[in-house]
């Protein structure tokens, strides 16, 4: 199966009208200064936008479906991890310059606490005891 196929709806289940909030969502993450994408990344994210407006959602093909799933996806994570960084300085999001690369970094900063806190949770900090008597 390949991605590029455009997704054809079955006749039995017809297309479903596009949710506005997700629209909103990919117009808000496009207008976003602080959001930056490649720009082949970006133009094809316009594009599914303007078919996505003109109620051509189902012209969109599997590929760009997920692209825009997954871009958007990033994008609420970073406005979570941008609002708890505001919130943290102690001010508004908008006064605030959180860019994509902070985003990264402290994506990866949450994952290397992940791991350290599952690896933590089967051991101890604690040293091992050592024996007070050997036997030989």
């Amino acid at each position: 199966m390949t991605l590029l196929n455009p997704v054809t709806p079955s006749p039995a289940f017809p297309p479903r009208p596009v949710d506005n909030a997700r629209v909103q969502l990919l117009r808000s993450l496009l207008a976003d200064r602080d959001w930056s994408s490649e720009g082949i990344v970006r133009t094809r994210l316009q594009q599914a936008l303007a078919l996505l407006r003109s109620q051509e959602a189902t012209s969109l093909d599997e590929a760009t479906w997920l692209l825009v799933a997954d871009e958007t996806a990033r994008y609420l994570d970073f406005r979570r991890l941008r609002n708890l960084e505001a919130q943290l300085r102690g001010c508004p999001h908008d006064a605030l310059r959180y860019t994509r690369a902070d985003w990264e970094a402290a994506r990866n900063a949450e994952a290397a606490l992940e791991t350290h806190l599952r690896h933590v949770r089967f051991g101890s900090y604690a040293p091992e005891p050592v024996p007070m008597f050997r036997i030989h």
